[in-house]
């Protein structure tokens, strides 16, 4: 059922504004990385974890319709990508959706859920290439699930094991609250936050928004 809620309120901290907005990045400079436990745990979750319980795991795939056992969370065994290797491992404690649209028909993705908003996102990422027929999407969100950006990957890697690329986003003030992604087996690994504190003519968002519906999967994670 789509939900509802009251008009945005916007607070200024300062009389010059500047304008919010999300950079996609390859790496987050100064960034934190939340470890995540060595569960080997398959379902959808949800699971929290980090330090004071800060972040929690969660995923459409929960084995029940499909695909595997549901997605891994905190998996330290072998996975594969097809052309763009296999991740053996040794990087450590990883989630993968454990799902692509190519055998399913199914569409599903992650979230990761933050107690506090952070002000930038991302990790070491690795997804199946090969045949897809929906992109492979990582996108974060505000508070009231309205999209602040997304971005689809479409890198190659050269087919060793371990191999990937880091991929996330910056936002100039801490305004993102879910981090998910989406399809073709995609995995992260080393998921990393930053929450610098904003610099002055920044301005913060206070409120709540028309809650805007997350615009894939075949169900919506429960908020």
């Amino acid at each position: 059922m789509k939900k509802y809620l009251a008009a945005l309120v916007f607070v200024l901290i300062s009389l010059l504004a500047v304008q919010a907005g999300a950079s996609v990045v390859t790496s987050i400079p100064g960034g934190t990385v939340i470890p995540m436990p060595a569960l080997n745990y398959f379902g959808g979750g949800p699971i929290t974890f980090g330090p004071s319980n800060s972040v929690t795991w969660g995923s459409t795939n929960d084995g029940v319709l499909c695909c595997q056992g549901g997605s891994a969370f905190g998996y330290t065994g072998g996975y594969g990508f097809g052309s763009n290797g296999n991740w053996t491992g040794a990087l450590g404690p990883m989630a993968g959706l454990n799902d692509a649209y190519v055998f399913y028909a199914t569409n599903d993705f992650m979230t990761f859920t933050f107690a506090n908003p952070v002000s930038a996102v991302g990790g070491f990422l690795n997804y199946y290439p090969d045949g897809i027929t929906t992109p492979t999407t990582i996108a974060v969100y505000d508070t009231n699930l309205n999209l602040i950006e997304s971005y689809d990957l479409t890198f190659v890697t050269d087919g060793s094991d371990d191999s990937g690329a880091f991929y996330g986003f910056l936002e100039s003030s801490p305004t993102i609250k879910y981090f998910t992604l989406f399809d073709n087996y995609v995995a992260i690994v080393n998921l990393t936050t930053s929450t610098p504190i904003p610099e002055p003519g920044s301005f913060l968002l206070i409120g709540t928004g028309l809650l805007s519906a997350i615009g894939y999967g075949r169900k919506r994670l429960g908020l």
